[in-house]
């Protein structure tokens, strides 16, 4: 590969910054319209309703990143590298996570309803039903996202995630009015939508892609081999994000984990930018030379961290307050647990942004790393914590394994790629490129510019 001249790399930046930006905004709009549903369901159902739904959920979305065996994080760095692949990509995607998804249906369902023991006094034979649906739907989500993803196509993305996103506070109110809300009803809704979701996902790929092209076993087997390296690192990430609260309502009950679900939802805001940020660098990086990549690295970290770090202080300020009065008087309980949970985040920041570039440099066993060291530590802090303080000790675990993992990620990634520790936190020019990209108006868009320039 030679090396990118001036030009080259001024417009991976811009194509960087564009899709940090279509990234966040389709978060921020996307998110908006999943919280709006999310309050009414906790509304209806109260907290113990709410935590059967995110048991549900939340187990759907484990299953899924268990069952696709690593093929979509290859493809997200093989539609990158490899254009004229993209058909028969997006073939293969469709069918092994159609594959997948009724095999962990199959194989968790079946489960449960064999050892009714292992699920919430809750979740019966229909709910067991739903969960298999959106365990499929969760599957063929993630699995178009994730093409979409490695073709840079981050405008459709947005598109779709906003308006499916804001489908599902709107059925919620339908059936609330006409039939009553119910547990069963509400984790429907939350399958259908992820189906909506896939399934437009995949059209909008194949019309700008050039169709479905024929399954190849050798790429299947090629994206195994590559993604089974990376899957223990985002499997282990993902199974850290969401394990906690399966293990509340077993370890636990229903009612504290809709306490903890909802210092979740409102922590995970701060999460969007970092989100965006790494998800728009891989693709970007995984095209790049080294030295290009390594400085895509840095600036996103220091963008990514001041924005986490800004938004962190703010919320410990003015959120604490607002959870009753949104929420309801019953949710004073998640308070605790969503201040626990903030010193954690400039920990995640680190190992998204570092894991995801070792994944674009081609080091999917070292991106594993940090992930399951994060993985290791808070299943073994939730196993501590959560029996004597519930959903406080799930959030104080949730803390301390992401700042393990971050500090992994930054050490294993400075191992391969020399740099100074300077250079994560000293301004560069072109950190507030990002941030400009993102800013509304022409007035901050052009006052982002001066100081990205001074």
């Amino acid at each position: 590969m030679s090396d990118p001249g001036p030009q080259e790399i001024a417009a991976d930046r811009g194509a960087s910054d564009r899709g940090s930006a279509l990234l966040f905004w389709a978060q921020i709009v996307g998110n908006a319209g999943l919280f709006v549903g999310l309050l009414l369901v906790t509304r209806a159902l109260g907290p113990s309703g709410r935590g059967t739904v995110a048991f549900i959920t939340v187990t759907a979305l484990v299953t899924a990143w268990i069952a696709r065996l690593g093929v979509t994080e290859a493809t997200v760095v093989f539609a990158a590298q490899r254009p004229e692949a993209r058909p028969v990509l997006l073939s293969n995607s469709l069918a092994f996570s159609t594959a997948a998804g009724l095999a962990g249906a199959a194989v968790v369902c079946g489960t449960l309803w064999w050892a009714p023991a292992l699920r919430p006094a809750g979740v019966g034979t229909a709910e067991l039903a739903i969960l298999a649906i959106c365990i499929i739907a969760a599957c063929l989500a993630d699995a178009g996202y994730r093409f979409l993803l490695g073709c840079s196509r981050f405008r459709a993305h947005a598109l779709v995630t906003a308006i499916t996103s804001w489908i599902y506070p709107v059925l919620v109110v339908i059936l609330w009015a006409v039939l009553g809300l119910t547990v069963a009803l509400a984790a429907l809704v939350w399958a259908s939508t992820q189906g909506l979701r896939a399934l437009l996902l995949f059209s909008l790929a194949a019309r700008r892609e050039g169709g479905f092209g024929r399954p190849s076993r050798r790429v299947l087997r090629e994206s195994i081999s590559f993604g089974v390296r990376a899957w223990v690192g985002t499997l282990a990430d993902s199974l850290g994000f969401r394990i906690d609260q399966i293990l509340i309502a077993l370890i636990a009950s229903e009612a504290a984990l809709g306490f903890y679900v909802v210092a979740v939802n409102l922590s995970e805001m701060l999460l969007y930018f970092p989100g965006a940020v790494s998800t728009a660098l891989l693709p970007l990086a995984a095209r790049s030379d080294a030295g290009s990549r390594l400085g895509q690295t840095l600036r996103a970290f220091r963008s990514a961290s001041v924005v986490t770090l800004a938004s962190l202080l703010a919320s410990a300020v003015l959120v604490p307050p607002l959870i009753p009065v949104v929420f309801g008087g019953a949710f004073d309980a998640s308070i605790t647990p969503f201040l626990l949970m903030l010193p954690g985040l400039i920990g995640f920041t680190a190992m998204i942004v570092f894991s995801n570039a070792l994944v674009a440099s081609s080091l999917p066993s070292l991106s594993s790393v940090a992930p399951t060291i994060c993985f290791v530590v808070g299943l073994a802090l939730d196993l501590a914590l959560i029996p004597f303080f519930g959903a406080s000790g799930a959030a104080a675990a949730a803390s301390g394994a992401y700042l393990a993992g971050g500090l992994s990620a930054l050490l294993i990634y400075r191992s391969r790629f020399g740099f100074r520790l300077t250079q994560l936190v000293v301004p560069q020019p072109g950190d507030f490129e990002t941030l400009r990209a993102l800013a509304p108006s022409p007035f901050l868009r052009a006052s982002f510019a001066r100081r990205g320039t001074s």
